[in-house]
Parts: C-alpha cells; structure tokens; sequence
C-alpha cells in the first residue's frame, strides 16, 4: 500500500558550506524517516517557497535507494522534466536571448555553487530586472531553486566525485560550447567526470572546482 507523507520545510539559507548543508539535509531524513521508512511510503519535503503560495517539493526515495532525493518539476517551470539536459539547454537558449543579462544571471549561479548565498529569494532581490530577462521562458527564480537542490542532490551522493562540481561544470560548458557537432556528442555520452573532461579539454571552456 502506498502512503506519502509531506514532512516539514527544509531551509537551507544563507552562507553555509556544503559540508554543514549535506549534514543538516541528511539529518533530517533520518529524523523524519527512521521510525516512517517502509515499502511504497514516500516522504515529500517542501524545500523552496514559489508564486502563488505554491511550493518546491523535494521527494524521497530518490533513485539509488540512499540518501539522494527528487526535486520534483511542475509544468509551469517550462523545463520540461528538469532534466540535466533540458536544463543546460534552456540555459543555452537564455543566453543567446540575452547575452548581457545572461551573464548577470551566470553571477547568482556561481553564488549558489559555492553556497555563499543559499537564500534565492534574498538573492534575487539584489537583481530586480533579472526575472523578466529572458524571452524564451526561462525564470532566473525557479531555475537557480532547481539547481541549488540538484547541487545539493550532487552533494550528498557523489561526494568523494566532483558532483556539485560536474553538474555545474557541465551546464557551464554546454552554455559556451561553441562547436554544435561536438556539443550533440557531449550531452549524448557524458555520464561522468573524467568523460565530461574528454569534451572540455578540446573547447574554450575553463573548469571550476569546490
């Protein structure tokens, strides 16, 4: 028998090193979890604050069965399932729309990255023409949300493997990769780090670490 359990707000603000934020994230599975856990029972964690009082959910168990997670995508989002792809894509198309503010959005993004500002909403705030930016459908809001749980998600499972690290690289270079042909390659063979550098090593593109 299925049963889904929505359990209290995660908030996950300010600047906290990833060490602190994987800690806190995963001590709150097991404080919710232990004594709930079982087959067919789904916990539901809101984790961002969105328009219209609606919420970004987090959902567990995630697909390898530990302590990884979803981050659940809705329609309104416009990246179709949220995919790695569909979103590096997106962000692609939003820089060719708007190079200049793209490249204001590129500044929220490395905070994020390196969680010197986890409070999206207080962030944003610092740039108030940046969500009207984009044609093509993009919102800097929803999109950093997303991507500041998937970095977290990236944390707690491949934490000895660059994986915080790897999704942002990745998305960085499928934004700048200028040779269509080998960009088609990429997104179609990456699947993990030292396959990620094959591509990078022959494109303009720098690597960033954590």
């Amino acid at each position: 028998m299925k049963k889904d359990i929505t359990s209290k707000h995660i908030r996950i603000q300010g600047s906290l090193h990833r060490n602190e934020i994987v800690k806190k994230v995963v001590n709150i599975f097991i404080e919710n979890e232990y004594h709930q856990k079982g087959k067919g029972v789904t916990f539901r964690y809101p984790v961002e604050k969105l328009p219209k009082n609606k919420y970004l959910y987090i959902s567990r168990p995630g697909h390898k069965k530990n302590f990884d997670f979803k981050v659940e995508i809705t329609e309104e989002m416009v990246i179709e399932e949220g995919k790695h792809n569909q979103i590096a894509m997106s962000l692609r198309e939003a820089k060719r729309d708007n190079p200049k503010k793209f490249n204001v959005f590129l500044e929220t993004m490395s905070k994020i990255f390196h969680c010197t500002e986890n409070d999206i909403d207080r962030l944003i705030k610092r740039y108030p023409n940046l969500k009207q930016s984009f044609q093509n459908g993009v919102n800097p809001d929803n999109i950093l949300k997303i991507l500041k749980w998937m970095f977290i998600m990236e944390d707690i499972v491949y934490w000895d493997v660059e994986g915080r690290a790897f999704l942002y690289n990745y998305l960085l270079y499928v934004v700048n990769e200028e040779d269509e042909k080998r960009l088609e390659e990429a997104m179609e063979k990456v699947k993990t780090p030292d396959r990620f550098k094959e591509f990078y090593e022959k494109s303009r593109y720098n690597m960033d670490t954590v």
